[in-house]
């Protein structure tokens, strides 16, 4: 699906984790890799969407708006919900000068999480747009923040891993996990290498916070929402995604946003948007 938005109305259409600040490391159903190759597949021609609305400083975003413009797979999360099997979505966000990663660029929800503090880390801005993209894309709404949701102890005596964000599509609880595909210029390329150590990483957090979740946060499956500083990251993570376990990837959705003039996601200080991490 290609959406190609600036600010847009709904009417008019739709790796370093979760996540401290680092380069690039982080914070069950099985399916053989004929099926995930199957689930994967992305058509970019399909369910064309274009509007653009300027958006005068000093406006707020509102609910029916995003920040950047959004291309690529815009309204696919929803169908994966009730498969058993993993996929994979990439889309893009592009920022330009002018834009402001403010409190009142953002929907409700978001200006919620942006007020929220998470469980450690600098992924503030990360998780905000993640569900900025979610709400805009596919009609997500904020249910609970990453301290809000219940857990119970880890069934396996391990690690207490958690989710990011608990949200509502189409009826359905979601659980978010965001991490950040990142490397400093200076350091060179992301390898393969990193970049799987940083997916199975995250997966099996996955895999584990969906185990100790209370009945009452209890979610239908998990997004893993990976923010791309560049192409190559992209690449990589296409590339290596196939090759991890199928009882690691179980039944995820793999959402994959490349974003451009964005590296107020990735580094602090925040660069002004527009502009990359050094």
């Amino acid at each position: 699906m290609d959406c190609r938005i600036g600010w847009v109305s709904l009417s008019t259409f739709v790796l370093c984790a979760g996540c401290s600040a680092d380069g690039i490391s982080s914070p069950d159903a099985t399916a053989s890799d004929a099926s995930f190759a199957d689930a994967t597949s992305f058509d970019s021609a399909s369910n064309e969407a274009s509007a653009t609305n300027a958006l005068d400083a000093g406006d707020s975003v509102g609910d029916s708006d995003i920040l950047g413009t959004l291309s690529g797979s815009c309204g696919e999360v929803r169908a994966e919900l009730s498969k058993a099997t993993p996929s994979l979505k990439v889309d893009t966000l592009q920022f330009v000068a002018g834009e402001r990663y403010e409190k009142a660029w953002l929907s409700s929800d978001g200006q919620r999480l942006f007020d929220k503090p998470n469980a450690g880390g600098s992924s503030g801005e990360s998780e905000t747009m993640s569900f900025e993209v979610l709400h805009f894309c596919e009609g997500a709404t904020l249910l609970k923040t990453e301290t809000e949701v219940m857990y119970g102890p880890a069934p396996d005596g391990g690690a207490n891993s958690i989710t990011d964000i608990l949200v509502e599509i189409d009826g359905k609880k979601v659980g978010v996990s965001v991490t950040r595909a990142y490397k400093p210029q200076s350091a060179g390329a992301q390898t393969d290498a990193e970049i799987k150590s940083l997916l199975e990483k995250k997966l099996e957090g996955i895999t584990a916070s969906s185990a100790r979740v209370l009945a009452q946060d209890k979610w239908v499956k998990q997004v893993l929402h990976v923010f791309a500083a560049t192409q190559g990251s992209v690449d990589g993570i296409q590339r290596v995604l196939p090759t991890i376990d199928a009882a690691i990837r179980a039944d995820t959705v793999v959402l994959v946003t490349k974003t451009i003039g964005g590296g107020f996601i990735y580094c602090n200080p925040d660069p002004p948007l527009g502009q990359e991490c050094p």
